[in-house]
């Protein structure tokens, strides 16, 4: 019998980061746990985001790798910080790895620690390195590409829906936020995420809509109603977030608080809009109505696919231009500027004027339905532009 049938009982899973990236992984750890649920399965992640996986009920253990040796120093650094992952791992003795990264150095690291079976991406060469390869198809949606790992083995996986699993101290944590900031039973919060497009390997300030018109769309947003706006970012928003705050000071700062709270509170949200970064995958993992605004990324390829999830995207000649974990050189981000405040605020504006029950956090009661999330403001198909437009 195939060693990957045999029932594997020690697993690893290689993925680092970043946060939203580790939200949209969290469909595969629970099919890993289904499909091998007499296993311990380890998590080699980084030691800067192991915060957001530690409550996650389908890993029995972490192993931390440190990300500024990783990704932020020499050479000689990473070489060190790989040795002392290496030898580490030898000494598991793991009988399977699914490597969840498309680079190069973490399939030589899955081949040198000696693992028998070995999951991973063949993007170009990679797959050298694995006993099973998968080669990803440049739209289809990560959650897939990731199951696709499970998949070749022959056993089943099903996306149902992205997961962010919250500890008892911060589920509690929304109680306090609202009896701190005197939010009534009946008041609704609306929340925004402005800022973004930083990870523990990059920054992309490309990906974000222009400030002035999240500016404009919160003055229309608090002109229809008595809502109560929670701006959610994180300490390195700061010049994004303070030029809104100074407009409208009655908005409430979530800056100091960490992701399990914000997760928190974003269960007592009417919805959320914001840029392609975590705070959109978090909400949509909560379940709560989500607006994203997408320009270099594919919102096809990131996007969360749940019925829940709008995703506003005008494509233009050169987008998406993100590629293989890298993007070009761009100094007017015209792919976000082409999404304008009038086109999303008229779809929020329908959003918000039934009254709705509250969100709750859903755990994995969700059915599954593929890729029924709306994508909206797409331009017609010509013969210079062939992708039809997405409902």
């Amino acid at each position: 019998m195939p060693p990957e049938n045999r029932g594997a009982k020690n697993i690893l899973v290689i993925k680092m980061g970043a946060v939203g990236d580790l939200i949209m992984a969290s469909a595969f750890f629970e099919e890993v746990r289904k499909n091998y649920p007499q296993a311990r399965i380890s998590h080699l992640v980084s030691n800067q985001i192991y915060h957001i996986v530690k409550d996650n009920p389908n890993t029995d253990r972490w192993i931390l790798a440190d990300s500024d040796k990783i990704y932020r120093r020499g050479w000689i650094s990473r070489f060190k910080e790989a040795f002392r992952l290496m030898r580490l791992l030898r000494k598991e003795r793991f009988d399977m790895v699914f490597v969840l990264h498309w680079a190069w150095p973490f399939y030589v690291l899955a081949w040198l620690c000696g693992i028998p079976v070995r999951v991973g991406f063949h993007r170009k060469w990679e797959g050298l390195f694995m006993t099973h390869r998968v080669r990803p198809h440049i739209d289809q949606n990560n959650r897939e590409a990731y199951l696709n790992l499970i998949r070749v083995l022959g056993k089943p996986a099903r996306y149902r829906k992205s997961q962010y699993h919250l500890s008892e101290k911060e589920d509690q944590f929304l109680e306090k936020f609202v009896q701190d900031h005197e939010i009534g039973r009946k008041e609704q919060l609306i929340a925004l995420a402005p800022g973004g497009g930083r990870n523990i390997k990059q920054t992309m300030l490309t990906r974000l809509w222009p400030l002035d018109r999240y500016v404009e769309l919160l003055g229309n947003i608090l002109a229809s109603g008595p809502y109560r706006i929670v701006v959610v970012a994180g300490p390195e928003d700061g010049p994004v977030i303070e030029p809104i705050l100074e407009r409208f000071p009655q908005c409430i700062d979530t800056r100091s608080l960490s992701f399990g709270e914000k997760a928190s509170i974003l269960r007592r949200c009417r919805l959320l809009v914001g840029n392609d970064s975590s705070p959109i995958h978090m909400a949509s993992a909560m379940g709560i109505p989500t607006y994203s605004l997408w320009g270099p990324t594919n919102p096809k390829r990131y996007g969360d696919p749940m019925p829940h999830h709008t995703m506003f995207f005008n494509k233009i000649e050169c987008s998406p231009c993100y590629a293989y974990g890298e993007f070009p050189d761009c100094h007017d981000n015209k792919c976000l500027q082409a999404i304008s405040v009038a086109e999303v605020w008229e779809t929020l504006r329908a959003a918000l004027k039934p009254a709705v029950s509250q969100p709750v956090f859903i755990k994995n009661s969700e059915p599954a339905i593929e890729f029924p999330a709306r994508i909206v403001a797409v331009p017609p198909a010509s013969p210079g532009n062939p992708i039809p437009p997405t409902s």
